[in-house]
């Protein structure tokens, strides 16, 4: 017990810290406050603040508050010190006393009709009504607080009484619609306000509950336990001994848990913070496990803080913890008249020694537990440390393969791309070599001469126009070309072109890479057919422009893979590779400009097809 108590007295050290501030500031105010009102409202606000450390302190100034507003006529100062005192008498677990002082309270702020602080009382009716164990009334006022908080401009309290809604109505299987919605509610209020820190810890305790329901139960533990200590530092010892509670319920809901020490942890809690009315049945059940357990020592600790208790007893109590605690006192006598037996003492040495001697044996394995679990977790590192160098060299080999996959196909594009070149020079070079040996022979004929001429002039404009295309598609590629689109009229674009187009039609392009793609895209209906027409549509947000020719050669496999580089070739082998050149340059401008194109066959159409977004 000294252990603990020592841990708990620094833990309440570090939790009185935490809150010292805003009360040493709350005294400095006190100190130079001339003004009797405001000093009557910091005492109120100091007694207000103490209630969830201290409950002595909570009723000190209470006390100090209601003695000076009643000299000024103060009537809120007086109906607040009234709630405090309400409130410091329930931590002292006189109920009956603690309704009494917050009836008067009521009554005083119905008369100033300060409607926040008639929801507040009306919250703390409703929980002190049901302690006493009149619920029906409990429920009443727990109505009526609802019923004017949500109707609050400054509704933070409103999130208390949705949380006390749905702490009453947790297990009513018909009311877990309006709890969950309670709950959601009251989170939603607390988050609005930076002062709701406590209302937020009660909140995750019933998401925490809700865990345990299905079935997670060791996380709702550990999320318990963390808010317990949470609220300590925080200050809220209140909320943290609430919080430790919770455990004692699961404990009893059938969880394997060994609740003695977090009743220990609870009862030095509300020793320290002035609880100690409040504890009686945490002491009982400590002393009672002792008893049972053989340990003197405990025993005798527990019996005497029993004693302390009993002794501050009040006469207000009702009979049935005065017959309890008389019940209790005659076991604690007959208890201690065995203990005096010489042969029980022969028996508790024995069960000490053997206490000790399972201590250091648990302790031997423990730090054999630890060296062995050092060892394991060392290599446990070293194996995820390996496993992830495993994994990464994995990505960069997966990487590299598909750059180098990347790479192979850009280079047979490119080697495609020169042989086409190539193939293309070939015919207007050779008809330049004819036409010369013509010239070189004076007696050529004329026709013949004029012939070759006019096909030297349109294969050098054909290879002219391919060197243009891929030009511009060499000055897609280049690093420092920036895609910039701008309006392109689809009916001027198609001039000349059979061709049905609304007038004012736009897309949102490159005029070049769109040039490119069209002559493309009706040199290709050209090859596959003959009759030629051109549909273009809004589409929401996009224009979708179809070139169809018919009949056509195409099957509908043929058609889906034109623009796939892998099978463009194959698809119009017939044709010639220039073709195929186009149809994949056509893809790579869309996939510059945003846009989509692809093929596909109907009936005896080939559609190509390409979709850009509108210019509007």
């Amino acid at each position: 017990m000294g252990k603990k108590i020592t841990f708990i007295l620094l833990l309440i050290s570090q939790v009185v810290c935490a809150q010292q501030r805003a009360l040493q500031q709350l005294r400095q105010r006190l100190v130079k406050e001339r003004d009797s009102i405001v000093y009557t409202d910091i005492l109120n606000e100091l007694s207000m603040k103490w209630h969830l450390t201290n409950a002595d302190s909570c009723f000190l100034y209470a006390v100090q508050a209601r003695e000076l507003a009643g000299r000024l006529h103060y009537g809120k100062g007086i109906a607040d010190a009234l709630s405090n005192l309400g409130i410091a008498y329930s931590l002292k677990a006189n109920i009956k006393q603690a309704i009494e002082y917050e009836s008067k309270a009521l009554l005083n702020y119905r008369q100033l009709e300060d409607n926040g602080s008639i929801c507040q009382v009306l919250l703390y009716m409703s929980a002190f009504h049901s302690i006493a164990g009149m619920h029906k009334a409990g429920e009443q006022y727990l109505y009526q607080a609802m019923d004017i908080g949500r109707k609050l401009v400054y509704d933070s309290i409103y999130s208390l009484v949705l949380i006390n809604y749905a702490t009453r109505f947790r297990d009513d299987t018909t009311r877990q619609d309006s709890v969950q919605w309670a709950l959601r509610q009251a989170k939603k209020i607390a988050l609005r306000y930076p002062g709701s820190v406590r209302d937020l810890y009660y909140i995750q305790s019933f998401e925490a509950d809700d865990l345990f329901k299905r079935g997670q139960q060791e996380r709702a533990v550990a999320w318990i336990h963390s808010l317990a200590i949470k609220s300590q530092r925080d200050g809220l010892i209140y909320v943290a001994i609430t919080m430790l509670q919770q455990l004692e319920e699961y404990y009893d809901q059938g969880y394997k848990i060994n609740i003695i020490p977090y009743k220990e942890q609870i009862y030095s809690l509300g020793k320290i913070a002035g609880y100690t009315d409040l504890m009686l049945p945490e002491v009982i059940t400590i002393y009672r496990y002792y008893a049972r357990a053989h340990n003197t020592a405990k025993m005798k600790e527990y019996g005497h803080e029993l004693w302390l208790l009993t002794d501050r007893q009040e006469l207000t109590k009702d009979s049935r913890h005065v017959n309890y605690l008389d019940y209790f006192l005659k076991e604690q006598e007959l208890n201690e008249w065995q203990l005096s037996n010489q042969l029980q003492t022969e028996k508790l040495a024995k069960a000490n020694n053997q206490r000790l001697a399972r201590r250091k044996l648990i302790a031997f394995l423990a730090g054999l537990l630890m060296i062995l679990g050092g060892f394991t977790f060392t290599r446990y590192r070293s194996y995820r440390y390996l496993k992830q160098q495993e994994e990464l060299l994995a990505i960069m080999n997966a990487k590299i393969s598909d750059k180098n996959k990347q790479l192979q196909v850009q280079d047979d594009f490119k080697n495609k791309l020169i042989s086409v070149v190539a193939h293309d020079f070939r015919e207007p070079l050779q008809n330049i070599i004819r036409v010369s040996a013509l010239f070189r022979n004076g007696d050529a004929d004329p026709v013949l001469r004029q012939q070759l001429i006019r096909d030297t002039k349109n294969g050098s404009r054909k290879t002219l126009e391919i060197f243009d295309n891929i030009l511009c598609w060499i000055k897609s590629q280049l690093s420092g070309f920036v895609y910039a689109p701008a309006p392109c009229h689809l009916r001027e674009m198609f001039n000349g072109v059979a061709a049905d187009i609304p007038e004012g039609l736009q897309v949102a392009g490159d005029q070049e890479m769109l040039l490119f793609v069209h002559r493309s895209l009706l040199q290709g209906a050209a090859v596959f057919g003959r009759e030629i027409r051109v549909i273009a549509e809004q589409e929401a947000d996009r224009v979708k422009v179809m070139v169809i020719s018919s009949p056509t050669v195409l099957t509908a496999q043929q058609a889906s893979n034109l623009f796939v580089y892998e099978d463009a070739v194959h698809s119009v082998q017939r044709e010639g590779e220039e073709l195929a050149m186009r149809f994949i340059i056509c893809k790579d401008f869309m996939d510059k400009m945003g846009g989509q194109i692809w093929a596909n066959v109907t009936g005896e159409q080939l559609q190509l097809v390409y979709a850009l977004p509108s210019f509007s």
